[in-house]
């Protein structure tokens, strides 16, 4: 059996990066990548008319919600004509059957940075993340030592190495968002950085992690992290031997190639 991604070989996406290239070594079996120019490229609202010609399983990963908009015939029609239905949560597996009816497999996205060593120092309190977020970090701008790490203007530009910069120099990191089905990556990040989450709750995946980062008041729990640095540096090393095997790109991709060899004995789209 020999898996084929529909995907455009673009790093710069997240979604590439711990859906496809991280995993994908790891999967037990042939693989290969199309990108833009394949016959077979189905990337993001996908083909599902194409898709229904192959001769061949396919597995379909909703990566975001576009079961609304532009995108929506070819988010539903790919739901129906799948084999197989993945996203990376279980808001977003929620999501799906709400739109389609249908059961999706949650894999988790993998972590993609070396784990660092566990700090509280200082007093600057981080919030990075995509532009589609921002509007959730509204209540919180008055935040003091806030430090904004985001593709938007009048910030510190987001690239993969300005978020590493300031994970190092964050005391806290403050993660807020606006989407239900966001998978765990943010919180996997802060914590493989060393640094405590503070986070309102309310998204199922960030809120799994409760034991191990502060659920709750966003003020409050800067407050409680910066009078209790020990208590929290040993809530974020709890976390990090969490993660280390179930978030590990070995353990999710052995998980991704056990569900396409359970699609069926033969090539898989």
């Amino acid at each position: 059996m020999k898996v084929g991604y529909c995907v455009p070989l673009l790093p710069v996406l997240a979604s590439y990066r711990l859906r496809v290239a991280l995993p994908s070594p790891h999967l037990g079996m042939p693989y290969v990548l199309g990108d833009a120019a394949d016959v077979t490229f189905f990337y993001k609202q996908g083909d599902h008319n194409r898709a229904q010609r192959l001769d061949c399983p396919v597995v379909f990963d909703v990566v975001n919600d576009h079961f609304t908009g532009s995108h929506s015939t070819h988010y539903r029609g790919m739901c129906a004509v799948a084999d197989v239905v993945t996203c990376a949560s279980p808001g977003m597996a929620g999501i799906v059957r709400e739109h389609t009816g249908r059961d999706a497999v949650v894999i988790d996205d993998p972590y993609e940075d070396e784990e660092e060593e566990v700090r509280c120092d200082g007093s600057r309190v981080l919030w990075f993340g995509h532009s589609a977020n921002i509007k959730s970090l509204a209540p919180y701008t008055d935040t003091a030592g806030l430090v904004v790490c985001c593709n938007i203007p009048g910030v510190i530009p987001w690239t993969r190495s300005n978020e590493r910069q300031c994970l190092r120099e964050a005391a806290v990191v403050l993660l807020t968002g606006s989407n239900v089905g966001a998978s765990s990556n943010r919180v996997v990040k802060a914590l493989r950085a060393g640094r405590l989450v503070v986070t309102p709750g309310g998204i199922p995946a960030w809120d799994e992690f409760a034991e191990w980062i502060w659920v709750g008041d966003v003020r409050e729990g800067i407050e409680w992290a910066l009078d209790n640095r020990e208590e929290a540096c040993r809530k974020v090393k709890q976390g990090q031997a969490w993660i280390r095997e179930r978030y590990s790109p070995a353990s999710l991709g052995k998980r991704w190639g056990s569900l396409f060899a359970s699609t069926l004995d033969q090539a898989t789209r």
